[in-house]
């Protein structure tokens, strides 16, 4: 144990004091908020020039609605209330076909974009007012609805936006929402019915999602909470997030680390002091100190931020609660131990960088395995998939981490069940990691299969 302890102690002290480990603790907190310094400098930076665009109203009916709705838009609604412009303006020009008699106006018009003048133009057919055709009313009449009503969604009841510019999505889509709104009342009003009325029948409401009414054992009641959803569900992902990202900068720099020193021949006079296993566990507990270090760093800059900023909800502080934090570090060590002991093996095993290219990608794999599923376990936490990947050793702690904090959370007994595995499959790691260590640490010459590493672990 003591022999453990001093390379622990030399290889800790070797990973900590080196530039890139103190680059490393001040540069990840920056790519991690990159998001937010993006989007504060967006903000700050925002293109207000206006945008010019054409509506082709062959219905001649609602470019009144749309100039309306522009001109309130930009003289109020574009505008904070500080009196500061926010966005830029959308200025409706005029467009008189009487003036194009014999041209077509979307070859006019996308010449006028494709010259910069117009951001894009809308083009709205004569019958989009009105009700669509029902098709079996058109079999009837002897026309074949397959290709018809194809033309008619290209002629008269054509509602189209022509730009060169496609991902500027707010202002078709705010155009869309008129003349649907315009159009939708005017077909109400035709049938003989109050419009304003329908409206208020109609009125959509937004739907607000609750907990659960808890009864406690003295039969008091505690009335259902809203959900916050950033405390359910962002904190135990981005925790899960970041202990995947910790054990991504752990363990290849491991794996690196052993090559190197077998590549330099160090391991040869390292070995002659200690045995292979004694130096791969110290290895991997340097690692997962060094992983645990920068968990600490960020972790606790981040309790820090949520006990003092105003803007954090009372509900996230309580999600960081020390029995969270505690489990995180938990599975933190066990991924590390696993996955550290995988990269370490094979770079036991191999003799030079290349070699390791054929032989990372497996293990690659299997570290990903958990993100890759990431989408389906936040959306069904309590699903089989998710349960699955939970008892699978190598995603096990992401995968559990995150449905412990999802709610509605996991039964009783399958936390300790996880951690078992978890804990029995990095024993399992590490012994198996250390037999091929054994024997590979001091191997020169062609890397070995997947094959031959199998008989390593069995012949020890």
């Amino acid at each position: 144990m003591s022999k453990i302890l001093s390379v622990l102690i030399n290889e800790y002290l070797r990973a900590v004091r080196t530039k890139a480990f103190i680059i490393g603790v001040l540069v990840t907190p920056l790519l991690m908020g990159g998001g937010a310094i993006a989007v504060a400098v967006a903000e700050n930076s925002k293109d207000l020039t206006d945008r010019h665009f054409v509506v082709v109203d062959r219905s001649e009916m609602l470019t009144e609605v749309i100039a309306e709705a522009m001109e309130g838009r930009n003289a109020h609604a574009i505008f904070d209330d500080e009196g500061e412009q926010e966005e830029p303006k959308w200025i409706l020009e005029t467009w008189d076909p009487d003036e194009h008699l014999g041209e077509r106006s979307d070859q006019v018009l996308s010449k006028r974009v494709d010259d910069g003048e117009l951001i894009g133009f809308l083009i709205i057919g004569a019958d989009i007012p009105e009700v669509a055709p029902h098709i079996p009313e058109l079999a009837g009449d002897g026309i074949d609805p397959a290709t018809d009503e194809d033309e008619l969604a290209r002629g008269d009841r054509e509602l189209a936006w022509f730009t060169d510019t496609p991902t500027y999505n707010d202002l078709p889509s705010t155009l869309s929402h008129l003349v649907n709104t315009a159009v939708r009342r005017h077909r109400i009003s035709g049938a003989s019915m109050d419009a304003d009325l329908v409206d208020k029948l109609s009125e959509r409401q937004s739907i607000t999602t609750m907990g659960l009414v808890e009864v406690d054992e003295d039969g008091n009641v505690t009335d259902a909470k809203e959900t916050d959803k950033i405390a359910e569900v962002a904190v135990p992902v981005g925790l899960a997030v970041m202990l995947f990202m910790l054990v991504m900068m752990s363990t290849p720099a491991l794996m690196n680390n052993v090559l190197e020193e077998k590549m330099q021949r160090i391991a040869e006079v390292l070995v002659s002091a200690v045995t292979p296993f004694q130096l791969l566990m110290g290895k991997l507990l340097a690692a997962a100190l060094v992983s645990l270090t920068l968990g600490v760093i960020y972790v606790g800059g981040l309790l820090v931020f949520v006990h003092n900023a105003d803007v954090v909800p009372p509900a996230v502080v309580e999600a960081l609660s020390p029995g969270t934090l505690l489990l995180f570090g938990v599975f933190l060590i066990m991924t590390l131990l696993i996955h550290g002991s995988i990269f370490a093996g094979l770079g036991a095993a191999c003799s030079e960088i290349q070699d390791t290219q054929t032989l990372i990608m497996p293990a690659m794999l299997i570290m990903i395995l958990p993100m890759m599923f990431l989408g389906p376990v936040i959306q069904s936490p309590d699903g089989t998939l998710a349960t699955v990947l939970s008892f699978f050793p190598p995603a096990t702690p992401m995968i559990m981490f995150m449905r412990v904090g999802i709610p509605p959370g996991v039964a009783w007994w399958e936390l300790p069940v996880a951690l078992v595995l978890c804990l029995a499959f990095a024993i399992l790691s590490v012994w198996a990691a250390s037999r091929i260590f054994r024997v590979g640490i001091l191997m020169q010459g062609k890397a070995p299969s997947w094959r031959q590493m199998w008989s390593w672990i069995r012949a020890g």
